[in-house]
């Protein structure tokens, strides 16, 4: 005799498909006619964008944009100059689900750029990009299974775990549109190098809509009418509203990619310069909610040997965003003596966790001059380190947050501060009877069956000692009075 359990399910996204694809995108780019040759590179600065992400039956193909800014020290010492770079790349990533029922989810990092003079009047970059996805699917979920009313005497165990699960995958376009006012004392002239980042830090659900709030903020580095070098930051909050369809949550995960960006100077009618600049950007959201997963995890009959009828299944539960800082004091060699610090720019690179450990790496291209008033220019690159509690661990975003350089001599005393946001989880397996045959042919002689058995527990539960004893842990418990504590005899009654 068959018996299908009853069961009652829920809503929710799994992840089924999370990969990470690496490619290396060369370009080179020769010194206009009108500049003078290059003398020493002072710094390359680079930034990613999502272009595109398209699902089809072969796949999920991503198209985004590197873009570089390289700046220079011009031939014969006559000042500082740069080059803007731009170069399309795509990756292409392979799943076996339907289009129509994948929602996926893609993160870009700028993993090395490196950038090399072939000739003093070109030269030639090499980046290195990690693409990491995530694909959904909605499905109909096992939250609680229980025995059906008219099933015969049948003795059960049930488990219960809590998950937190994705209930809602779904993204947004966001556009951010300031203008910043340049300090008096600033007198920008032509933009060398332009970054936004788009940092959330608050999600709040209102009924079915959650408003995502946070800050733009903006790095600029410039070059003056005088050709001195400039460097400024600016913030302004956004906020954006998101339907999510679900009003229910316990945490909010937002990827931020920037699909494009316009930078410009202009001169506002107090004759001060501003920066214009329009930054548009991808918000990937994913919504979890607690869920309590109840179900029958072994079942026994006293009349008749049963055979159970098993599913497993898995779920890979995730924490809501962390942010780790990764922090060291490093002093690093120029090998010639820095008269006056003029610049040091921060990039991070090779981002990854592995072991149990975060490790990162940070490039750091220094722009100076010599006692003598020569301009001059290294880069180092610091290594740092942190050990995480987790396995399986994700890094969604990095950033510097706090780079300074002290010139000592011949040396730099660098002191560096890099924020990673970071998900994190581990593979759950529920294995759970939902059904069971019962072996009528083979019941149970109960006249041979002793009516009271006498046994010394030790250290097997009460479950067990029942289901061995033709017996119920509530007959147990009836009869002995310390049958949870004691590790001594018990009596076991049968119970038919």
């Amino acid at each position: 005799m068959e018996i299908n359990f009853e069961s009652r399910e829920i809503s929710a996204y799994r992840e089924y498909n999370c990969q990470s694809k690496r490619a290396q995108e060369s370009m080179e780019c020769v010194v206009p006619d009108t500049d003078a040759d290059i003398e020493k590179i002072a710094s390359v600065q680079s930034t990613v964008f999502l272009k595109s992400k398209d699902l089809s039956t072969r796949g999920i193909l991503v198209t985004g944009e590197l873009s570089a800014s390289v700046l220079y020290i011009r031939d014969g010492q006559a000042g500082l100059s740069f080059l803007r770079l731009k170069k399309p790349f795509s990756l292409e990533f392979e799943t076996d689900c339907p289009e129509s029922e994948t929602l996926a989810q893609v993160g870009l990092l700028i993993q090395a750029c490196d950038v090399r003079v072939v000739n003093p009047r070109k030269i030639a970059l090499t980046f290195e990009i990690e693409g990491m996805l995530s694909c959904y699917r909605a499905e109909r979920l096992r939250a609680e299974t229980t025995l059906p009313e008219n099933a015969p005497a049948l003795h059960v165990k049930t488990g219960q775990r809590t998950l937190v699960l994705p209930n809602a995958v779904c993204e947004k376009s966001a556009a951010v549109n300031e203008q910043f006012v340049f300090p008096p004392e600033s007198k920008p002239e032509r933009l060398v190098a332009e970054r936004t980042d788009l940092q959330v830090s608050d999600c709040q659900l209102i009924g079915s809509k959650i408003i995502v709030k946070g800050s733009a903020e903006t790095s600029i580095t410039a070059l003056t009418e005088e050709g001195e070098l400039l460097t400024c930051t600016f913030a302004s909050p956004f906020s954006q509203i998101v339907d999510v369809g679900v009003e229910s949550m316990s945490d909010c995960t937002v990827r931020t990619e920037i699909t494009g960006a316009y930078y410009n100077l202009i001169d506002t009618i107090k004759g001060e310069k501003a920066l214009d600049q329009e930054v548009h950007a991808v918000l990937q959201l994913k919504c979890s909610d607690r869920l309590e997963i109840r179900g029958i995890t072994d079942v026994y009959s006293n009349l008749c040997p049963v055979e159970l009828v098993r599913r497993t299944e898995t779920y890979e539960p995730v924490s809501g965003v962390r942010t780790v800082t990764l922090r060291t004091r490093e002093q690093v060699s120029l090998m010639e003596t820095c008269g006056e610090l003029l610049q040091t720019a921060a990039s991070p690179i090779r981002v990854v966790p592995q072991g149990g450990k975060l490790s990162a790496a940070v490039n750091l291209d220094f722009l100076y001059r010599l006692p003598d008033g020569r301009l001059s220019a290294a880069r180092r690159t610091i290594s740092l380190e942190h050990t995480s509690d987790s396995d399986r661990i994700r890094i969604l975003r990095a950033s510097p947050v706090q780079v300074t350089a002290q010139a000592e001599g011949e040396s730099m005393d660098c002191t560096v501060a890099l924020s990673l946001d970071c998900i994190s989880g581990e593979t759950v397996v529920l294995d759970h009877v939902i059904g069971v045959v019962l072996e009528e042919e083979k019941a149970y002689e109960q006249e041979t069956l002793p009516t009271l058995t006498l046994v010394r527990r030790g250290e097997e539960s009460l479950w067990s000692l029942a289901k061995r004893y033709h017996s119920s842990e509530e007959k147990i418990r009836e009869l002995n009075e310390e049958a949870e504590t004691t590790t001594r005899m018990l009596l076991i009654p049968k119970c038919t």
